[in-house]
C-alpha cells in the first residue's frame, strides 16, 4: 500500500509554507514495493515532519549508526546525503517551507539546522506534544492535516519575522536558470555583499553560493529523471557545469553513488518515493 498527496497552504500560511505532503506506505502487504530505506540528497529545504506511526532510523553517513528520528522532527537543508531507513508502517506529513519560511515562523538561525534532524518540541512553547498524540489516533489524511494547519495557523498569529528582500531573493535563486552574480543578488536585497553572505546564512541555512550549487545539482538530476535517455555530458553542457567530471564531483558531495546509477537508486524525489 502506497499514498501520497500534496496540500495547499492556506492565505494565512502561503507566506511561509509552499506545501504540506502526506506519504504513507506499509510493508507487510502482499504488493511489490521497494525496500524501505532511501537516500535523502543534498537540499535546500526547511521542512517540519511528522511521523505518528513506526519511526525514522536516520544515518548520517554510510559507516555512521542509525538514530532513531523525533516524531516531530525539524530539518535545515543538506550539503551532503543522509540515509533514512523507515519501519513497516511508515507514515509522513511533510510541511515544506519556503527557502526562509522556517526561520520567519521560528526566528532562529537556521545555520544550526544544516544536515541536522532537530526536536521540534525544543522550538515551540505549547502545544505540539498534544498534536502530535493526536495524530497518532487519527486515521484520515485530511484531518492530520487540518490539525497541523490550525496548530500552525496559531503559531503564525502569534507573529512571525517580517519578510525583507532576501526572502523573495532566495526564492529567486531557486530558478536554475537565473543568471546573475551574488553582487546581483546581494543588491537585489538591498544589502552589501557581506551583508546578503551573513543574512542568507542565517535564515535559509547554507552560503549562498552553496545553495546556487545545490539548486543546479537538483535540476541536473531532474532533468535526468525526465529525459533519462540524455547522456550526462549532455546535461553537464545544459547545466553550465564545466564539464562532465566536474557534475561527478558535485555527486560525490550530494549523493553517495554515482551519475550512472542514478534511475536504479531509490531517493528522495526520485524513484518510488516522491518526498523524503
Amino acid at each position: 500500500m502506497k499514498f501520497f498527496r500534496s496540500y495547499l497552504p492556506s492565505d494565512v500560511q502561503k507566506h511561509i509554507i509552499r506545501e504540506f505532503q502526506i506519504l504513507h506506505i506499509k510493508w507487510d502487504e502482499a504488493e511489490n514495493l521497494p525496500p524501505p530505506s532511501i537516500t535523502c540528497l543534498a537540499n535546500t529545504e526547511q521542512n517540519l515532519y511528522f511521523y505518528p506511526r513506526d519511526r525514522v532510523i536516520v544515518f548520517e553517513s554510510l559507516e555512521a549508526e542509525g538514530q532513531a528520528a523525533y516524531g516531530a522532527n525539524i530539518t535545515g537543508p543538506k550539503n551532503k546525503p543522509v540515509g533514512l531507513k523507515f519501519g513497516s508502517d511508515y507514515l509522513m506529513i511533510k510541511v515544506a517551507f519556503l527557502p526562509t519560511g522556517l526561520y520567519r515562523l521560528l526566528k532562529v538561525p537556521m545555520r544550526n539546522t544544516l544536515n541536522k534532524g532537530l526536536n521540534a518540541a525544543d522550538f515551540f512553547s505549547s502545544g505540539l506534544d498534544s498534536l502530535y498524540d493526536n495524530l497518532t489516533q487519527l486515521t484520515s489524511y485530511d484531518d492530520m492535516i487540518a490539525v497541523i494547519s490550525h496548530f500552525l495557523d496559531e503559531r503564525i498569529k502569534e507573529g512571525i519575522a517580517p519578510e525583507e528582500p532576501i526572502d523573495q531573493v532566495a526564492i529567486q535563486m531557486l530558478d536554475p536558470y537565473a543568471r546573475y552574480s551574488l553582487l546581483e543578488w546581494a543588491a537585489r536585497a538591498c544589502l552589501s555583499l557581506r551583508q546578503f553572505e551573513r543574512n542568507f546564512v542565517t535564515r535559509v541555512g547554507l552560503s549562498p553560493k552553496m545553495y546556487i550549487r545545490i539548486v543546479r545539482f537538483e535540476n541536473a538530476m531532474k532533468i535526468k529523471n525526465k529525459y533519462p535517455e540524455k547522456s550526462w555530458s549532455e546535461i553537464a553542457f545544459e547545466c553550465e557545469y564545466n564539464d562532465s567530471s566536474h557534475l561527478l564531483r558535485e555527486f560525490r558531495q550530494f549523493a553517495d553513488f554515482p551519475p550512472g546509477t542514478l534511475l536504479k537508486k531509490q531517493s528522495s524525489g526520485y524513484g518510488d518515493f516522491p518526498t523524503g
